[in-house]
């Protein structure tokens, strides 16, 4: 039952998702078409997921990068990877609470299989109700969370 759930959460992501030209922020829009619709080059990683991280870290240059599970350091959190598929959501989701603290403005968190499980969706949809993140981008299978600084909260759906 769980894979049907899945698929009908795809297909609704399909038909409610925007490209490059349903985007009205800058931002986004070059984001989507510079990292995430650009051709792929050599030497970038060949699962999609993979290919986006690695993109994301060229494009936005973090000092710390932090994988969720690693010590935790003390000082501030630039981007953040958690764990992708096969990770215990409420272990993810404790992970996360934890080191809220340490992020800040211009910080970016990568989220892996955000429609796994039930518990991850609802985690997901809690994630773009705060006010300190300001934009999401939803690629059904990871979503992005953005910490920017003068900037408008919207939550985009993105085809991926």
């Amino acid at each position: 039952m769980s894979s049907l759930r899945f698929y009908a959460d795809h297909l609704i992501h399909f038909l409610t998702s925007h490209s490059r030209h349903g985007t009205h922020s800058p931002f986004v829009y070059s984001l989507v078409d510079e990292v995430i619709y650009a051709p792929v080059s050599k030497g970038e990683p060949d699962d999609k997921v993979e290919r986006l991280v690695y993109r994301l870290i060229r494009r936005f240059s973090p000092r710390m990068i932090y994988r969720t599970g690693d010590p935790l350091p003390a000082q501030p959190l630039d981007f953040v990877i958690t764990p992708g598929v096969g990770t215990d959501p409420g272990v993810a989701i404790a992970q996360l609470r934890q080191l809220w603290p340490q992020l800040h403005p211009n910080s970016v968190v990568v989220i892996p299989g955000i429609y796994d499980t039930v518990a991850m969706k609802k985690y997901w949809h809690t994630l773009q109700q705060r006010t300190d993140v300001t934009v999401t981008i939803d690629l059904f299978h990871v979503g992005l969370a953005f910490f920017r600084t003068g900037q408008a909260k919207e939550n985009f759906r993105i085809r991926f």
